[in-house]
């Protein structure tokens, strides 16, 4: 799949033993959380993607995942690398039928909701951006408070290869990763942001709570690549 112009909010939530060790309990088998563990939850926007040769317009993704170690060695033979985060994917929510019948295909946990992001104006102090996901898997919303863009307009960076490995176990037990390099990045920025879930979910287990705050991001990019490998069970 490749994805193009896409625009995204994410928080990365550092997790305290407590919170730990709840995680590594819904980890399956052959996964092992990170050393200094976190909860990511992204929200993006795309103006469209390429799934298996078929055009696909504009889409809403939410990903909520669990920092681990990588259980296989993986490399893509299109794109390099210099330090790629593994993540087990909780949830892989989406707005459009033929991405979520791909990723549910491959054995991602999948849900087609509503989802919405509002990212502020770019270069204004103090701007606010939130997010929200619907549905029953892993449904949340998240408020940041953003610094402006640290790039002019204009100005756009090369990404030097995969970011995200984005790892699951299918129903046959087999390790499904998916690795994910975005070309160039533009309108970055950081912030604080909290984030808040529906007490019950997998996600709220976890937390111990219905909310969570950690270190928030965003940027757009012009180009994703993913590529996706399948390894034997064992």
């Amino acid at each position: 799949m490749e994805a193009h112009s896409c625009a995204n909010l994410g928080v990365t939530i550092p997790l305290d033993p407590a919170q730990a060790e709840r995680a590594r309990a819904v980890l399956p088998p052959g996964f092992a959380l990170a050393a200094m563990p976190t909860m990511l939850v992204e929200t993006s926007t795309c103006a469209g993607a390429n799934v298996n040769g078929t055009e696909i317009g504009r889409f809403h993704l939410s990903e909520a995942a669990l920092s681990v170690e990588p259980p296989r060695p993986v490399s893509s033979p299109r794109l390099g690398e210099v330090v790629a985060e593994n993540i087990y994917m909780l949830s892989q929510l989406d707005t459009n039928v033929l991405l979520s019948e791909f990723k549910s295909g491959l054995g991602y946990r999948n849900e087609r909701v509503e989802i919405s992001l509002d990212l502020g104006a770019p270069y204004q102090l103090g701007r606010q951006a939130s997010a929200s996901a619907g549905g029953v898997l892993a449904p949340t919303t998240a408020t940041a408070q953003l610094t402006p863009s640290l790039l002019p307009d204009s100005v756009r960076v090369p990404n030097p290869g995969i970011v995200y490995k984005l790892w699951t176990r299918d129903a046959q037990g087999r390790y499904v990763v998916t690795t994910n390099a975005n070309m160039t990045i533009d309108r970055p920025a950081s912030g604080v942001g909290t984030v808040n879930v529906p007490e019950g979910t997998v996600l709220a287990r976890i937390l111990g709570g219905r909310s969570a705050t950690g270190v928030a991001f965003s940027g757009r990019a012009e180009r994703f690549v993913n590529d996706t490998f399948v390894f034997p069970a064992g």
